[in-house]
Parts: C-alpha cells; structure tokens; sequence
C-alpha cells in the first residue's frame, strides 16, 4: 500500500510528510512567511533557561551520531540549565526551508535512563517535514546509574523536566527561524519514553497536541520494584544463571499456547487476550509431568503474581501467560535500578547499599514510592487541561511485556472511565468510591464511560508483542514501537501519523494495522489491533495474516476479566488524581 505523496517546492524536492495523515495543514505553511533569521544566526536565540551554542546547515550525504542524514537540514544544539546542577544538552533539527516544513514539531522521548539524544528518530522526522528535537535528558551515559548519586537535580530533569525545556526551545527557534509558530505540537516514547509522555500530558498539558505513549511506565516507584521483584526472583545470585532457563521459559510459552491459543476462535501461535488464558502451571511442576523443579515452579508462579509484600501483600500485577520467553532474568541489574534507589532515595553508594539485600517489598517499597513519585510518577487520570485544548493521546502496549507490565495500560484505562464518573464529586465523597471499586463496578463504569473517554484518549494492546515491540506478534507501528517503511507510514498502518490525523482532521482512529516484517521487508502477518476494550476476531475466511480478514468485536461483558491486582492500580491512579508534578 503506497502512502499519498504531496510535493513541495523547497530544496529538498521531497514528499510532504508520513502518508495521508501529514498531508493536513500543509497549505497554511507552505510559502506562507520567510526566514526571520538564517541558520547560523539561530545562536542568537534564546530560549527559556537556555543557551544555542551552535547552528549550521547540515547537507547529505552526512552521518550524525550514528544516523545516516538524508536530507537538508538546519541542526541546532543547545543546553538547558533550569537549575545549578543541569546541564540537558539538546538538538533541534529544522527543515531549511518554509516549504520543506510541515508546520509540526514532535518531540522524542527516550526510554531507560536516556543519556543520549535519538538521533535515528530525529533523523526520521527531518524526513517526514519536522521540527525534531531530543536530548540527553540532563546526564550523558547509558543504562548505569551512577550520575544518580549526588545530584537530586538531575533526576528531576530526566525525571520530569527536560522535555519542557526542549520543546520551548524547538518552538522557539522554529518562530525564529521561519517567521511564524509551529502550527501544532507532537511527542511520541515508549518504556521510559511512554512514562514522558504521560508526564507531558498531565504536567504540562498545553505543550503538545497529540501524544502518542508506548508501554508507559507511570506507575513508576511501583515498576522500579516489579523489576526487582523479578530480578530477585530469577537470578537471586548476581552474576550465576537464571533459576529458570530460556529453554524452559520457551517451554511454558508453548504449553500455554497449546492450552489458550485457541480461546479467540483461532488457532495461530498467539493469544489475543492472554487475561482470559486460565493455565494451570502447577501441571508442569513436581506434583505435574516434572517439566519445572520445585525452584523454577516457585519463580514462574512470582512472575505471574506479580510484586508482592512479605507478608503477602499485593503491590504490583505481573506478567501475562504466553510472555514467558520473553523474560528478561537480568533486566534488574542492566538496568541498575536498585543502585537508582540508593542513589536518590536513601543517598548512598552500591555497595554499600546492595540491593538484594537491602530491598524489601514492604517498608522500603513506601520510602522509596513517597521519595520518588514526586518526581517520576505519571499515574494521574485528571488530563482536563490536556482535553481542554483539544489535545489527543494514543496509548498502546505489548501483551507479551514483562518488563512494564500491560495490565497498568489497561488499568489507566478504567481510572480514566472512572475519573470521568466521580470528576464532579467532592474529594470526600470521592474517595469513599475508590474503595468501594469492585471488578464489576470498574466494567459498568467503562461501559458508560468509554465513549466519553475515547474522545481524547484511546488504548491499543498489540497481542504477542513484547515490550516496545519485539516477541512473535506485528509491531510495527511507530511511536517508540517498531517504525514501518515508507509505504505504511499512514494514518492506518502508523500511530504518530493516525495521532495527526485526529488532532488536525478530528478522524479518531478506529483500528491500527500492526505489521510483522521478515527478511527484505516482506510482510510476515497484518492484523488490526483496536481500540481496548474491542479485540481483533477472525471473521472466519481468508489468510489470518492479512488484516482485512479480521474485525474489531468488543467482548461481551460477562465475557470481560480483569487481572489480579488490576483493582490496586486503578485505586493507585486515582488516589494519585492531584499528582500535579513541580515543573521548574
């Protein structure tokens, strides 16, 4: 399917944009106004708090932090200095003329401890007609967490602040630069990126239009100690072998498809709704076939139930049935996410604080949640200042994540439905509901709800899929996800170009064409993933790889299931209503 080009006449001769979608408003910019400035004047600029420190046109063919540059562009870098210990180093790429311009800024987010500006995607905005910017979120590094200790400025800004800075900048130096504003505003993440975007929309909610979040990790205090959890529980011994083997993770994976890949009607090595998957894994332990050891029964059953206190206290939901082998049993360390915990919460090194030690799901789980919601948690259902300027978000998740669990995606969902219910109440009266919620409370509310929600907000879960893509199911979709070739970068097939559509044309999307790619880009399988809580179903004839024999069909209620768990996180996000975050 070939995207609909429009053509322009800067310097660069290329098409418009990312398909239909991109298409819109290219009239209102194209020839409209000239350069206030040129490029290299641009250091003359100054955006809040910061400081241009270089711009100059960029021709191709050229290489820019590892990403091939194919296209003319005006690369600016600046440095954003909110407080005394901030140094967020930023680039802003523009396209060098009005008429290679499609009027649109988008922002990237970044996922893990970022440290690094995402050159690939601004790369690939510079193409599609963006204003691009990212940055290095206010450290330089990777996954260590060593820039942590110390410097509590820091992780406010990769925390919470530095996209502000950069997308004032980007908005900026675009007025100055082509004589007249961006005409509307994006950002896109996933992980860590997704939790970004969520704190964009929430905390400074007249900044972009459309935003589109990938697996968010909002809850975030409560996810730093799931990943503890399954660390702790599957490599116990830093640095010896996980206790269950990805051969056997492999293992389970495959008995559970033989037990629910049917359970949406068709047989095709993936689970559409996994929540509805009822496997009795104890089937494969001691008392079973023998498959798993006592040990690796105990593992897997403390993956499925999620973070859970010494006292058996439930903190946090777990991983679906069929992600099994796409556990990650060292994603804890990689990650340095206990060291994290020493750093900012209790001010001390690794060792001494040693997290498998130290940890505990009870006591320490609290101090570091107070500690560190303040400046990471994105979990606040209340988007009216976002809605009220119009502003859209696409939301999408992998069922197969073991890394941000996806029922948090599915439970924000239900907090945004009942937000809606309650918004009007008293906080008294308010909060007495919280604690009433029940499964079936939470189902009548979405129902009444959902339309109202889907306004503003929808959710895509992608089946098979892991966590930012990757598993056995189609992935590609952009937006932090696997990005699509050039023919399916469309509002159908793309979530950043669907966003687009729907903030500049009001065509809210219906469906999302996910694509799985193989060798040469040859398409593997299509398949719509829709908007939750409607699944794609067979429609009983034609290839089950491609989309068009598939339709979105909402389940009927008593057809509905919540995980276990999943009533915690919706009182969490709603308890959490007035998390409104310091912003400077």
């Amino acid at each position: 399917m070939q995207r609909t080009k429009r053509s322009r006449s800067g310097s660069s001769g290329r098409p418009a944009g990312i398909g239909a979608a991109l298409a819109l408003g290219l009239a209102a910019t194209s020839g409209a106004a000239h350069a206030a400035l040129d490029c290299a004047s641009l250091t003359t600029v100054t955006p809040e708090a910061s400081t241009i420190t270089s711009a100059a046109i960029v021709t191709p063919p050229a290489t820019i932090g590892g990403a091939a540059v194919t296209v003319p562009l005006c690369r600016v870098q600046g440095v954003a200095r909110p407080t005394f210990d901030s140094e967020i180093k930023f680039e802003v790429w523009l396209p060098p003329t009005v008429d290679d311009w499609a009027g649109r800024m988008k922002v990237n987010g970044t996922g893990g401890y970022a440290g690094a500006t995402p050159y690939a995607r601004l790369a690939q905005d510079i193409i599609d007609g963006f204003v691009t910017a990212g940055s290095n979120m206010g450290h330089d590094g990777g996954e260590s967490a060593g820039w942590t200790l110390g410097h509590p400025e820091k992780v406010k800004d990769w925390g919470l602040r530095a996209h502000y800075f950069v997308a004032t900048a980007a908005k900026t130096l675009s007025k100055a630069f082509y004589g007249q504003p961006v005409s509307h505003s994006y950002f896109e993440g996933c992980s860590n990126g997704g939790r970004q975007a969520m704190m964009m929309a929430q905390n400074y909610p007249e900044l972009f239009d459309g935003i589109v979040s990938g697996a968010p990790s909002m809850f975030y205090p409560d996810l730093l100690f799931w990943l503890l959890w399954t660390g702790k529980n599957q490599t116990p011994v830093f640095g010896q072998p996980a206790v269950v083997s990805l051969a056997k993770r492999q293992l389970i994976t495959k008995r559970v498809l033989q037990t629910c890949d049917a359970i949406d009607g068709l047989v095709d090595g993936q689970i559409t709704n996994p929540r509805a998957c009822v496997f009795d894994i104890d089937s494969m332990g001691p008392a079973g076939d023998g498959t798993l050891t006592a040990a690796e029964l105990a593992v897997a059953k403390a993956m499925y139930a999620g973070t859970t206190s010494e006292t058996g206290q439930q903190r946090y939901t777990g991983a679906n049935f069929g992600s099994e082998a796409d556990w990650d049993p060292n994603f804890a360390d990689n990650g340095g996410y206990g060291p994290f915990i020493g750093h900012y919460v209790y001010s001390v090194l690794s060792p001494p604080f040693d997290w498998r030690r130290d940890i505990n799901f009870s006591t320490v789980y609290d101090q570091a949640k107070a500690a560190l919601s303040p400046v990471t948690a994105a979990p606040s259902p209340d988007l009216t200042a976002f809605t009220r300027h119009g502003g859209k978000l696409i939301q999408y998740h992998g069922l197969n994540d073991s890394v941000v669990p996806p029922d948090g995606s599915i439970a924000y969902l239900h907090a945004l439905t009942q937000f809606e219910k309650l918004r009007h109440l008293p906080k008294k009266a308010f909060d007495q509901q919280i604690e009433k919620l029940s499964p079936q409370v939470v189902i009548a509310t979405e129902q009444a709800f959902l339309k109202q929600v889907q306004q503003y907000h929808r959710l895509f879960m992608l089946p098979a899929v892991g966590h930012c893509g990757g598993s056995t199911g189609p992935s590609s979709i952009g937006g932090g996800a696997p990005e699509p070739p050039t023919a399916y970068r469309d509002a159908k097939h793309h979530v950043v170009s669907a966003v687009i559509a729907w903030v500049e044309g009001g065509v809210a999307p219906e469906k999302i064409v996910a694509t799985r790619f193989g060798a040469g880009g040859t398409v593997v399988r299509q398949r719509p993933v829709c908007p939750y809580p409607a699944q794609a179903t067979y429609d009983g004839s034609g290839d089950i790889n491609d989309a068009a024999n598939f339709s979105c069909v909402t389940p009927k209620l008593q057809d509905r299931t919540m995980a276990p768990g999943e009533i915690l996180l919706i009182q969490n996000s709603l308890r959490q209503r007035d998390l409104h975050l310091p912003n400077r």
